[in-house]
């Protein structure tokens, strides 16, 4: 067996000698090149002994090898002879090793004679590939490797492979694009279309290796061709083949840039990544000689299984993390900026997708502009993008990126399985924000995969229905991605037979919209989608987006991702417990909370609502480490901290205040409501009145037609009358920050989604009682005949709620609003009948 190993180490380390073929000298400037012309390179190197795994690198000399640079890269190379001296030297065995290089090139004119070069040089003789095919550890697998032919120069070896995968791909019928892996439904096309981008990425750098190592990583890459090849001429081993060979593919990609950026360094980290990066490369050609192997007993048969493939890919994945650890140790240590676009690569290693190509039959090819509009009209109305960029606006940069290294994204993100992944955290730690960073990281890159998103809002009742909710991600996924006039035909074709039907005024079911939303998906390779506030969805009726969810999971034949966003809810969390999990816990954000805290503190003293904006730089620090310590990781929090203390004068009063800020977000709440109902005047019942009105209309109201509503008074008797009326900036100074004004769609909102579970909790904000007095606002509105002429002048669109005015609103939502008091009649009913 160390025979073998010798003779096939002395294989792959000959391609060795063709590593600087700039070189030129002046001996071989007038030949020409014949075709199959052969050259024998012959040269000394160590072999590792098995005491000696990780050998220090030596050097090899190449000597008169003649060849052109197209003969450097279309040749084979293959072991002609071997021979091992018995004496050793420094624990080392000298290995001699003869090979032929069969160039298949033409013959050159007198420009292609100035390629020609004799080869002279020292290089470096054992790269970790050739270290790693010279372990030990590969005994029982070294006789398998053999035969295998290596390509002069690996990026060749790409190509090919890369052509086997294509035409694979292209041949696999739609029927059997996915298996299951341990209950895990793995989409194969996806997996195929990885494997593609991996090779396209290795390419990409390949310029860059070709310098200094023209044959980089051949024998894994001659392997990796040689079972592409056999799944080409049988497709039954296709399935558990690509499983294994796109983590390999990515591997090598990855490795390849830790090589190039983190090995050349002479540090602890860089030590220890190369010996790490060798115990991977020899479990990598351990997969691929049992693979091979495998394949070899019976090319007839599918005798290489999943199982087989999940058994073989342990190791890999256990060395896999090593390597990764070891990797981030090593980046830590190394400096410059040198190859700053492979560290860009490194960054983006998951982006591997190539661009989404559905299938064009799917898209309608000419609809007038008005048709179209119309279509995502009826679909849905709910401004998205809208709610996102007001997140996106609040949001500072670099915010929420710590999900991106978090082990159970980066698994979910990069596998090839239809999936949900859950986010949960508390009220106020940052999900808004993570969910807005999750959603631009996936705008920038829209060419890999198709992007729908939802934010989900208790507020507002078309925002927190089932229905709604799956209508504006079909709305999304059903525009080409190509061209944006353009719409998918699915979406188009059941628009039209309503519109034939008369049926135009019925909207999508739920079971409509999870079928449609399957066959949207079956069009694109890849879909992810993004829902925030689980919790926010109706009670009793979230369970039916969870099943919808999980059906278009189960059902769609390409790849499904799901992201979606809840707070701490037992019932959602026991519903997808089959789903992984990422619990947010304070430490994940404590940078983001760092850098929110710092830049309120200074906006606010700038803004001068702190001490008029004269605050020492000490008292500055002082308050933006005690707010950073006592925030619990919750952004909310802080902000409510931050306005706790712009209450006080003096800058005594703000340090000894430091020492009694609220230590959650209720006692945070409970002083600034208290503030609020201590105002004199009109001030608390115009309050009231804000938050009564943004908690329980049906639709949201436009901030002109607000204004005017809470000034609207309803005595004991039912008479309508009004206050003065009120400025926007006055409402939200009276409200203490628990509302802000959305510039974008010119609405008021609560400050955040906590705000209106606080205000909930008191009695006269209950639900059931701000519908009443709504109720009784529109009823005393719709009964005065003298309001009616105040609003004889002012327009509207139909459909449009942003040109609805008081009245308008009174007569379409009264009976909604009256149909929510129940459970106050129900009360009163119930007190009358317990009274004596």
């Amino acid at each position: 067996m160390p025979r073998k190993r010798d003779r096939l180490c002395g294989q792959f380390k000959s391609l060795k000698g063709f590593s600087q073929p700039w070189k030129k000298t002046k001996e071989n400037n007038t030949g020409n090149l014949q075709t199959n012309h052969t050259t024998a390179t012959s040269f000394s190197t160590p072999v590792p002994t098995p005491s000696d795994p990780t050998p220090t690198p030596s050097t090899i000399v190449a000597t008169t090898t003649e060849f052109s640079l197209e003969a450097q890269s279309r040749g084979a190379i293959r072991i002609e002879s071997f021979q091992s001296d018995s004496a050793s030297q420094s624990g080392q065995t000298p290995v001699t090793a003869t090979v032929k290089h069969t160039a298949h090139a033409k013959v050159g004119n007198k420009d292609e004679q100035q390629h020609n070069s004799t080869v002279t040089g020292i290089v470096k003789a054992q790269s970790l590939w050739s270290k790693a095919l010279g372990s030990d550890d590969l005994n029982q697998e070294r006789e398998t490797l053999e035969g295998i032919t290596f390509q002069a120069n690996a990026l060749h070896t790409v190509s090919e492979a890369r052509s086997f995968a294509e035409k694979i791909l292209n041949d696999k019928k739609e029927n059997a694009l996915n298996i299951k892996i341990k209950g895990e439904k793995i989409v194969l096309r996806d997996i195929a279309m990885k494997l593609l981008g991996w090779m396209d990425r290795f390419k990409e750098i390949g310029d860059i290796i070709v310098q200094f190592d023209p044959v980089h990583a051949a024998l894994p890459w001659a392997g990796f061709r040689f079972l592409l090849k056999v799944c080409m001429d049988n497709q039954k081993t296709m399935d558990a083949i690509f499983m294994g060979l796109e983590k390999i593919a990515g591997l090598i990609h990855r490795c390849t840039l830790y090589e190039l950026l983190y090995l050349s360094k002479d540090s602890c980290g860089s030590k220890n990544l190369e010996k790490s990066m060798l115990r991977l490369y020899i479990a990598i050609l351990k997969f691929l000689a049992k693979a091979i192997g495998k394949l070899k007993q019976n090319r007839l048969k599918a005798v290489f299984t999943t199982e087989d493939i999940s058994d073989y890919l342990g190791n890999v994945e256990n060395f896999e993390k090593t390597v990764g650890y070891d990797a981030d140790a090593a980046k830590a240590q190394s400096t410059g900026i040198q190859l700053e676009h492979l560290r860009t690569q490194l960054e983006n290693i998951n982006n591997t997708m190539l661009h989404i190509q559905p299938q064009l039959h799917n898209i309608q090819d000419w609809l007038e502009d008005s048709e179209r509009s119309s279509i995502l009209e009826w679909i849905s109305t709910i401004p998205y993008p809208s709610h996102h960029k007001r997140i996106s606006a609040g949001r500072l940069e670099g915010t929420g990126k710590w999900l991106f290294e978090r082990q159970e994204y980066r698994m979910w993100i990069s596998s090839s399985v239809s999936k949900l992944l859950l986010l949960r955290g508390t009220p106020g730690a940052g999900k808004t924000y993570i969910a807005s960073t999750f959603i631009d990281s996936l705008h920038s890159n829209t060419t890999a995969m198709k992007l729908a998103y939802f934010y989900c809002n208790r507020a507002e009742e078309n925002r927190r229905e089932p229905d709604s909710i799956l209508s504006t991600i079909i709305q999304q996924l059903a525009q080409s991605p190509f061209d944006k006039n353009k719409l998918l035909k699915p979406i188009v074709d059941i628009y039209r037979d309503r519109k034939n039907q008369g049926q135009i005024s019925s909207r999508l079911s739920l079971s409509e919209s999870q079928e449609l939303l399957v066959q949207l998906t079956d069009i694109y390779p890849r879909t992810m989608i993004c829902i925030y506030a689980l919790d926010e969805v109706a009670e009793d009726k979230r369970i039916y987006l969870l099943k919808a969810l999980n059906y278009v999971i189960s059902q769609s034949k390409n790849l499904v991702k799901i992201f979606a966003m809840t707070r701490m809810n037992p019932e959602i969390v026991a519903q997808f417990k089959m789903f992984p999990r990422i619990e947010l816990q304070p430490d994940d954000n404590v940078s983001d909370i760092n850098r929110f805290v710092k830049t309120r503190v200074k906006s606010t003293i700038d803004d001068s609502q702190l001490l008029s904006g004269d605050v020492s730089d000490e008292l500055q620090v002082e308050i933006c480490k005690v707010l950073c310590k006592r925030s619990k990781g919750m952004f909310q929090l802080a902000a409510l901290q931050i306005t706790f203390l712009c209450q006080f004068c003096t800058e005594g009063n703000v340090r000894d205040n430091l020492q009694t800020l609220p230590d959650t977000l209720a006692a945070a709440y409970d002083d600034i409501y208290n503030h609020i109902i201590a105002q004199k005047g009109d001030a608390p019942q115009l309050a009231l009145n804000a938050f009564r009105w943004i908690q329980c209309s049906y639709e949201p109201l436009r901030a002109e037609t607000l204004l005017d509503t809470i000034t609207v008074e309803v005595g004991r008797s039912g008479e309508l009358s009004r206050k003065a009326p009120i400025k926007a900036k006055d409402l939200l100074t009276i409200c203490q920050n628990l509302l802000l004004l959305d510039e974008r769609l010119n609405v008021f909102r609560f400050a955040h989604l906590s705000v209106e579970e606080y205000l909930e909790t008191k009695p006269e904000l209950s639900k059931a009682s701000s519908h009443t007095e709504i109720a009784k606002g529109c009823l005393s509105l719709l009964c005065t005949p003298s309001s009616w002429d105040d609003y004889n002048n002012v327009t509207t669109r139909q459909g449009q709620y942003g040109d609805r005015h008081l009245l308008l609103y009174s007569v379409v939502f009264w009976p909604w609003h009256f149909s929510h008091c129940k459970d106050v009649k129900k009360k009163k009913k119930k007190k009358m009948a317990a009274k004596p």
